[in-house]
């Protein structure tokens, strides 16, 4: 994958995990603890492809 495609792909990846992370306070859902696993992973996983892409280091 290219840079782009890496950032793009961990920030979008970040924005879903951060909507199924608050999905169980908004609407009240069932399997929370399901729920919130995924969310975790989910939001680790585009924060690693963030960090592999260049334009997302640091340095």
């Amino acid at each position: 994958m290219d840079d782009d495609t890496q950032l793009w792909g961990g920030v979008g990846l970040i924005v879903v995990g951060t909507l199924v992370l608050f999905a169980p306070l908004v609407l009240n859902l069932a399997y929370t603890t399901l729920l919130l696993s995924a969310a975790v992973l989910v939001l680790a996983a585009g924060s690693v492809l963030i960090g592999l892409s260049r334009r997302g280091r640091a340095v």
